[in-house]
This record gives structure tokens, sequence and C-alpha cells, in this order.
């Protein structure tokens, strides 16, 4: 694995300043405490932040995107009595960056987890992932089954059969082009930040409604240095023009090997694929339980955190070990 040593984020960066600022506003307008850790992953030779929300049983979650945790903060303000340990994926969530060209991204995912867990003696745990960040549960469902008590996905969980990330994304995997592409996909204005969930499902009442620092997070946490060089090489690395990189797509024989139960929350609106998709995809893993976020967007708890949160915790609580 290529060093990842330019990579590396100053703490004392005025833009990774401003990113801690906005994030801490948000937390702080949900009423949350958090702790920060960071933890050195050797493969990768970066350093990754991980932050611990609440007290109770433990709970692993796994952002979408780039990796950063703060959008599901809506939804953390949910989980009340459960420990929150939300994994800032190498490249995001003021994570050191990653180059992910020539990366193998499940063995990336594998020393990640495990390492998180290793490091909080976290025996075992239920997951919440979102988009990507539950292509990655599903995949240490997989292969460290006795490390996971069940699975919550939320929205399309990645790169999976019948689904197929939406055009933008998809011409964000062309090299040279996605530079350019890049652009206008990420706003210069705060007052604009949000405009990219509307390609994700989101309605303009959603958007009205988010707290004035979810902006602040988005705009701050899309400036840091080497944020652009993680999501551009990650959606190289994941997808391809034509749909998602055969290499990594999640299967039909795949699905059938999770044993675990496994929650879908998936929105009505989310772009990456129907409902009709959900239930087919819900229909190969035996466990599983398919509910269907109305009106809802590819990151649901936006539109209806209660709603989200109340169906993880009841989930959870059928399923405790």
């Amino acid at each position: 694995m290529k060093s990842n040593i330019s990579l590396i984020l100053n703490g004392k960066d005025p833009k990774v300043l401003a990113s801690q600022k906005a994030e801490q506003k948000l937390y702080s307008y949900y009423e949350l405490k958090t702790k920060d850790y960071y933890i050195h992953l050797v493969k990768a030779d970066i350093k990754m932040r991980v932050t611990e929300i609440g007290t109770g049983k433990p709970i692993i979650l796994v952002p979408g995107n780039t990796g950063d945790a703060f959008p599901l903060i809506p939804l953390m303000a949910e989980l009340k009595g459960r420990r929150i340990i939300a994994i800032n994926r190498p490249g995001g969530g003021l994570s050191d960056g990653m180059d992910y060209e020539n990366v193998d991204f499940r063995e990336l995912t594998i020393e990640t987890i495990e390492t998180v867990m290793n490091t909080f003696q976290i025996d075992s745990a239920p997951f919440v992932g979102h988009s990507i960040g539950g292509h990655w549960c599903q995949w240490f469902a997989m292969d460290r089954p006795e490390r996971v008590e069940a699975l919550v996905l939320l929205g399309v969980p990645g790169n999976i059969i019948n689904t197929c990330p939406p055009l933008a994304l998809r011409m964000l995997s062309i090299h040279g082009i996605n530079s350019v592409l890049y652009r206008f996909a990420v706003s210069e204005k705060r007052e604009k930040a949000l405009n990219g969930l509307k390609f994700m499902g989101h309605s303009e009442e959603t958007l009205r409604k988010l707290p004035e620092a979810m902006a602040e997070c988005y705009y701050n946490f899309q400036q840091l240095p080497n944020y652009k060089k993680s999501s551009l090489s990650m959606m190289e690395s994941i997808n391809r023009p034509w749909g998602s990189n055969a290499r990594i797509k999640i299967r039909e024989n795949e699905l059938r090997s999770i044993k675990h139960p496994v929650l879908y929350l998936w929105g009505t609106n989310d772009p990456f694929g129907s409902i009709a998709t959900g239930r087919h995809i819900a229909g190969y893993v035996k466990n599983s339980v398919f509910h269907e976020v109305q009106n809802a967007g590819h990151l649901p708890w936006l539109d209806k955190a209660q709603e989200c949160g109340a169906q993880i915790l009841g989930f959870l609580a059928k399923n405790d070990k």
C-alpha cells in the first residue's frame, strides 16, 4: 500500500479548526456529548478518528459517502440509551485523508472495523451502516460473523445487486473529468452547502428544517485538505461510468450467506434503488425486516429522524444478545 504521508491532517490548519467548530455546534444543537479517539490503522498507516456518544449497550456506526459521521447526528439523538461508536471512515470525518488507488477496499474494511472493536474491547455488537458504510457492514458480517449481532442498513446499502449509483456519482469515477465535475458538486457558498442533498432524494422542506450547523458542517468538511482526493479516489475505486465496480459489488450468494438479523430502512425517494429493488434484495437475506420510509431520500433519517430511531431501537431490543 502506498504511503499516505501527504494526506495527514494538520490539527492546527484553520480549515480543520473550522470543521471541528461546526461539528461541535451540530452536536450541541442536538444536546449530545462526545469524546474523540484517534486510532492508528497499521496497514493504511493513517490516523482515524472515532467518536463516542452516549452510554449503554454499544452500537458500531459506519457512515456513508466519504466517511463523515456528522450527517448522522440527528439520528444519534434518537438512539437514547445506547453507546454509539461512530467510525469516521478513512478520508472523512477529520480522519486522515485516504488515497484509494490500489487499496484493497474489503481488506481496509475489515482492518478498520476490527481495529476499532479491539481498541474499545468490544467482542461483538450490532452495526448501523449508511450507504457504502452499509456495504462495509455487510462485508464485515460475512468475514467476521461472530463479531456482528445484527445489521441496520440505512438507505441503499452500497454497491449491491440491482442497484445503480446516480449518473453524477458514476461520472465522478472517471479520472480527470471527475476533477472538473467536483467543482460543481461541492458548493463554494455556505448557504448552498445542502443543495447536494436534493440529488439524494431530499425535499426543500427537509433541507429547510435542518439546523444551520448542518450546512456549516457540509461546507467546512468539503473544504478540508485532501477531502477531494479522498472522495474522488474512492469514487474511482467503487464505481464505473456504467454502474458499480464488479469487483466490489455484493451479489446474491453473498447476501444469502448473511445469517444475522437485518433491518433495511429504505427511503421511497432513494435515487440509488426503488422500493421494489429493496424488497428484492431483502428477499435474499433470510432473517430480514424491510421498512419503507415514506417521502425520504438516501439519508432517510434526515426526513424522518424519529421514525428511523424508533425502528432501530425496536429492532435492536428484539435482537439484543
